[in-house]
């Protein structure tokens, strides 16, 4: 009984129960949850199927109601323990938005406190974590409040606006919902006819549209059908301040259809929603977009935005992506759907760190555009609009790299003839677009064989095979396991970063001798550190005042700390010098969920920004396990772990 996949209402169910030692019947706890008797019904078949595996039930009797039975005290405290505590603060949030969204009239605190068993400190937290979530920013809808009673303002387009957001949230793709469409508002009949007939009519006229947008309009429509049904229809007016004059036939075939069919009406108001939901989703055809047609479909500023971003690439990056014509139509299509009024993403938090990770580089290439954003859309991206655009790049990137030759690669293995060739075919398997094998030897050719052609050596012995600095060793299992596949990997990444930079560069470790060091410092706080190794580059003069802003702001829109460790912080604004200033830590910060030792803070020549790749490369991608740092605090312990690293 590790976990639970209960809903809210499903463990207060439980938790009501098992403070009765008597049977409660099933209109007792309809009423106590504000439900209906076959709701309750419903509930309690879902959680005995949960607890199947467990000594523990709830007991049916007829005219009697519900009993909550355990044989085992033992399994029976540790439910008690995961019931009463059964909310999360995102969970409280969220419940306590769609009781506001939903009510009727005004929502007493007291009630609140019942409900989700927390005091009445941690609901003042929520409800200001509420507020942040909604007040604050889209929908900006207002919370209002007289003395112990809460309710949102008497706006129905943003009361949608919010439920849409709360039931598309982390929406289950393997299935039809979440956990709250499935157990709190929707009825699942109803949304696989409105499913059913919005694939029927967007497919009838050539439709397309993104899962998430598809999500967001299949909720939007049965939003505004138990809406209107409980008599909230939309009163407030809108102006569409985008439209597409293709979507409005369609989507009123859709609307008209599903009028019949659910025996409503949907007004004028509430129509102007789901046209503006359909019209910013609506893709274009990719088949139609050429270099030579892209002034037909996109706005000339969008055409600008894109031609100034692939130019600055290849000015501070020395990449040139302008000839590719696939990657210039999916930057186009980006930037014209970020520039829409709605423009919905799908979130990628549970692997966001470790997406994030292995797209180091692509990552700098996007956020690079946030200048250019700025100017254009009057705001700069957000994470997740920043981590799509990395995207964007890492394919361009591939494609990159498909053009450059591959490595020529010596394996090495003390096997006889027959596993040498086995391993041959393995290695291709995994890298057969990056590596081409070459020759296949018996480890005592060594000392006779000429490597001058050779880019890379995977040998099984573990010894030295070459002095040749031009030539990367690597010692491999003759099974070549996933640790081996892992070591292949990292070489490839850092031997594809090494072309975007010169090696007349300064060296990492010359850069790191030569910076200014703070060892052992004693605090948790980001913040002040990285002003402490401002003031290096500022009493110096190495750069200007708007270079701490721009440090900041970066961090809060796009993390830094992308690894265990070390964290490399900097920011692209010239500088009259390229310099580090680092400090180690007494204590280790938790930033990003990153247990971090070591800070690093870089400033670039603007002759020297590819810089910034060869410190990630050198740094971050060496191969060296980062996590063997974390115990190091000062600059010598640090410049030998580097320099074992980079030898």
């Amino acid at each position: 009984m590790d976990t639970l996949s209960l809903s809210l209402r499903q463990r207060q169910l439980i938790h009501f129960l098992q403070l009765r030692t008597t049977y409660t019947t099933g209109e007792e706890l309809a009423e106590h949850l504000h439900v209906s008797s076959r709701t309750i019904r419903h509930d309690i078949i879902e959680i005995n199927d949960s607890l199947k595996n467990t000594s523990i039930c709830i007991l049916s009797k007829r005219r009697w109601g519900y009993l909550l039975k355990a044989d085992c005290e033992k399994e029976l405290k540790q439910l008690l323990h995961m019931t009463t505590s059964f909310l999360s603060k995102e969970e409280r949030v969220r419940h306590l938005a769609f009781r506001l969204c939903l009510a009727e009239s005004n929502l007493n605190l007291y009630d609140f406190e019942e409900e989700m068993f927390v005091s009445r400190t941690t609901l003042e937290h929520d409800l200001k974590e509420l507020r942040a979530s909604f007040t604050q920013k889209d929908p900006y809808i207002k919370l209002i409040r007289n003395k112990t009673f809460i309710s949102f303002e008497e706006n129905e387009r943003k009361k949608r606006y919010i439920l849409n957001h709360l039931l598309s949230d982390h929406w289950n793709y393997s299935s039809t919902g979440t956990m709250y469409s499935e157990n709190f508002y929707l009825d699942a009949k109803i949304l696989r006819l409105i499913i059913q007939e919005t694939n029927y009519y967007l497919a009838k006229y050539h439709i397309i549209v993104e899962d998430i947008n598809m999500i967001k309009l299949n909720l939007a429509i049965a939003i505004m059908y138990y809406r209107i049904i409980s008599n909230h229809p939309v009163t407030e007016e809108m102006e569409l301040t985008y439209v597409d004059s293709e979507i409005l036939h369609p989507a009123n075939c859709l609307l008209n259809s599903l009028e019949k069919k659910l025996n409503c009406s949907f007004g004028t108001e509430d129509r102007k929603d789901i046209y503006l939901i359909i019209s910013c989703a609506r893709l274009l055809d990719a088949k139609k977009l050429t270099f030579k047609t892209v002034g037909q479909y996109f706005d000339p500023s969008i055409l600008k935005l894109t031609d100034a971003y692939i130019q600055q690439i290849q000015q501070n990056f020395h990449i040139d992506f302008s000839a590719n014509e696939d990657f210039y139509i999916t930057i186009l299509q980006h930037f014209r759907y970020l520039s829409l009024p709605l423009h919905y993403f799908n979130e990628i938090s549970l692997q966001v760190n470790a997406v994030r990770s292995n797209i180091l580089i692509e990552l700098e290439i996007a956020y690079s555009v946030q200048e250019l954003a700025h100017s254009y859309y009057q705001r700069y991206l957000n994470e997740t609009e920043i981590l799509y655009l990395a995207f964007c790049i890492a394919g361009a990137l591939r494609y990159y790299n498909y053009t450059v030759p591959k490595q020529k690669t010596v394996v090495m293995c003390h096997l006889n003839l027959p596993s040498i060739w086995d391993l041959k075919y393995r290695i291709l398997d995994k890298f057969k677009d990056y590596l081409e094998i070459t020759e296949l030897l018996p480890i005592h050719m060594k000392d006779t064989f000429d490597f001058s052609d050779t880019d890379l050596i995977l040998n099984t012995s573990g010894k030295e095979i070459t002095n040749d600095t031009d030539c990367h060793c690597i010692s491999i299992s003759p099974f070549f396991t996933i640790e081996d596949q892992n070591n292949v990997n990292t070489h490839i990444i850092n031997q594809q970063i090494h072309q975007f930079y010169d090696d007349s560069l300064p060296s990492s470790l010359d850069l790191l001798e030569n910076g200014c060091w703070h060892e052992r410092i004693d605090t948790q706080d980001w913040k002040y550190i990285i002003e402490l190794l401002f003031s290096d580059f500022s009493e110096n003069r190495y750069v200007s005042d708007n270079y701490l802003a721009d440090v900041l702001q970066r961090e809060s829109i796009l993390s830094f700390s992308l690894q265990p460790s070390v964290t490399i912080a900097y920011s692209m604004k010239a500088s009259s010098k390229t310099v580090l200033s680092i400090a180690t830590l007494e204590h280790r910060i938790k930033i990003n969920s990153h247990k971090t030792r070591i800070i690093i803070l870089a400033a670039f020549r603007l002759e020297e920004r590819t810089m910034l790749f060869r410190l990630i490369n050198e740094l971050l991608y060496s191969g060296a396990n980062l996590n063997d740092s974390r115990f190091l605090k000062t600059k010598e312990e640090f410049l030998d772990f580097f320099e074992r690293n980079l030898e």
